[in-house]
């Protein structure tokens, strides 16, 4: 009876441990918010130019936007905005209907799994999922830097409806593509921005094997050619 007992005992503590482990990255604060801009400038007429030149399909309009967004947000979050572009490019080549073959959607190509990452990072699933530190400091800068701003998981519910605003809102797909660019940017934190950068962008692909070392090396290219 008392070996059963002490067996019992073992079992809640280990359910209790399993439990109390978080979910979701808890990247430290101070790495979060450092500037990770490589040029705090950009011309706009260059992204403007550039993103024509690769998809002329897409429209004018719908390409102003896109640049103006990213530049401005890119100043928020601190995050690179020409490597920005070019994250886009490698993602849907700016066209913000874009579904790939995996699912994934929109300018940013989110995917569930990466929605609802970003969803945590600002607070939908509370403290066990983020840093509630980095949970006020992301939700600040949406604040200060977007009008209007209404949570993902308030407008929609359920991937299936959520997936629907990624294609056809730009600020959404830039506002949670920056955010988990830069919680994998402080999640690899090196002190050489372009190294930072390239692990980052390996875990924002996420793909097994190499492909995801591949893709990676292309953004560095394209952010070269912009």
């Amino acid at each position: 009876m008392r070996k059963l007992l002490e067996i019992l005992i073992l079992s809640l503590l280990t359910l209790s441990a399993v439990a109390a482990i978080p979910e979701g990255y808890f990247v430290d604060h101070e790495k979060l918010i450092k500037d990770y801009r490589i040029e705090k400038q950009y011309n706009p007429n260059d992204f403007l130019t550039y993103m024509l030149s690769e998809n002329p399909a897409v429209p004018t309009e719908q390409v102003i936007q896109i640049a103006y967004e990213t530049i401005t947000l890119a100043e928020c979050f601190k995050v690179d905005a020409k490597l920005f572009v070019a994250l886009m490019r490698m993602e849907s080549n700016f066209d913000m209907t874009a579904i790939s073959h995996t699912g994934a959607v929109g300018l940013t190509q989110f995917t569930s799994i990466g929605a609802q990452e970003v969803s945590d990072q600002l607070g939908e699933r509370g403290p066990r999922y983020a840093n509630s530190r980095n949970t006020n400091y992301l939700n600040d800068i949406i604040g200060n830097c977007t009008d209007q701003w209404q949570q993902l998981w308030l407008r929609e519910r359920g991937w299936s409806n959520q997936k629907e605003l990624f294609l056809e809102d730009v600020q959404l797909s830039i506002v949670y593509g920056m955010i988990l660019l830069k919680v994998f940017l402080a999640k690899n934190y090196e002190q050489d921005l372009m190294d930072n950068y390239y692990q980052a962008l390996v875990d924002y692909n996420g793909e097994p094997g190499d492909r995801k070392y591949w893709y990676a090396r292309t953004i560095l290219k394209f952010y070269d050619e912009i």
